[in-house]
């Protein structure tokens, strides 16, 4: 199998093409279920056998799994840390006499 080449211009570009195709596809849920229907009509014309069929959907959700848990790594450590808390000040003023 040869690595993939996934990056987020070539993910926007398949969610405008499914977008053009049913509007609610903007949405990421929407999205991922069509990708979802997309793999099992694939898996659904291939000649082979159930067990195997279960195997590479069962494979694919591990897949999609790890995917997802690197990127959502990538993406926290790409974020700045967020500001410290406001502390509070404390002091006397005193008007010029």
């Amino acid at each position: 199998m040869s690595e993939l080449q996934l990056s987020a211009k070539l993910v926007q570009d398949i969610q405008a093409v499914l977008t053009q195709h049913d509007q609610s596809a903007s949405d990421p849920g929407v999205t991922s279920q069509y990708l979802a229907a997309t793999i099992g009509f694939l898996l659904g014309q291939q000649e082979i056998p159930a067990q195997q069929k279960s195997e590479i959907i069962d494979n694919l959700g591990a897949f999609i799994q790890h995917v997802a848990d690197d990127v959502a790594k990538q993406s926290a450590q790409a974020k700045p840390p967020p500001p410290p808390p406001p502390q509070e000040a404390f002091g006397i003023w005193k008007p010029k006499s």
